[in-house]
């Protein structure tokens, strides 16, 4: 059996099983989120969303046009640090202005997941910010191939943080090992909101787990964990 870093899905939901969770007015779903932040941090020294997660710290002014295609061969850049955020970009899509992710009071040294058919100019960008990368599968994300890696690297446990569609992903590959679900005590009631799973093909679903532990938390915050039932 292979050896991979333990998956853990956490994510901060509404009690109608939303990702978006910002129900203004209401300082308990703010207490949440502070709550699952602490979680993240206190649990786990690397995390990660998918790219969309992401779109709101790319800096959109970035022409690769303005880049040298990167020559030599492809091979992984990780710059050790204390805390990981690691970015799920297959096509190489996200241009973070700084290598640290400031969120949460604490700050994650950027690691972007890429796929080796990424454009090679891409690569140069990322080298000249000075920004930390994996090359995990040739056309597709290969996420096995991700978890030994981090794993070799000396990240044990994972924590996989949305949004629905990277944990789509996951779970269909039975990669997650368990559910952590902070729930706001608020209904969010839209319909165009997704939940913290989501994918067009549920051939692969659905998934079971069974209840590991239940805590009532300040705020009426509820935080529930799931392992994964074989």
């Amino acid at each position: 059996m292979v050896e991979r870093a333990f998956v853990t899905c956490h994510m901060y939901i509404s009690m109608d099983g939303k990702i978006e969770t910002e129900i203004e007015g209401y300082p308990d779903c703010q207490i949440a989120g502070d709550i699952y932040d602490e979680i993240t941090f206190s649990s786990s020294k690397a995390w990660g969303c998918g790219r969309a997660t992401f779109q709101y710290l790319s800096d959109e002014s970035v022409n690769l046009e303005d880049y040298e295609p990167y020559t030599g061969e492809l091979e992984d850049h990780f710059i050790k640090d204390e805390i990981y955020c690691f970015a799920f970009d297959r096509k190489g899509k996200l241009f973070f202005k700084d290598t640290h992710n400031d969120y949460g009071g604490k700050k994650s040294r950027f690691v972007s997941v890429l796929t080796r058919n990424v454009d090679r100019r891409f690569i140069t960008y990322l080298n000249k910010k000075g920004l930390a990368y994996l090359f995990t599968g040739e056309q597709e994300l290969d996420l096995p191939l991700f978890l030994k890696k981090i794993f070799d690297l000396g990240i044990k446990h994972f924590y996989l943080c949305g949004g629905a569609q990277i944990n789509a992903l996951f779970m269909e590959q039975d990669l997650i090992d368990e559910i952590s679900l902070i729930i706001a005590p608020g209904v969010q009631g839209g319909r165009k909101e997704v939940t913290f799973v989501g994918t067009e093909d549920v051939s692969k679903f659905p998934k079971y787990f069974k209840i590991k532990d239940v805590k009532v938390l300040d705020g009426d915050t509820v935080h529930l964990i799931y392992e994964r039932k074989d």
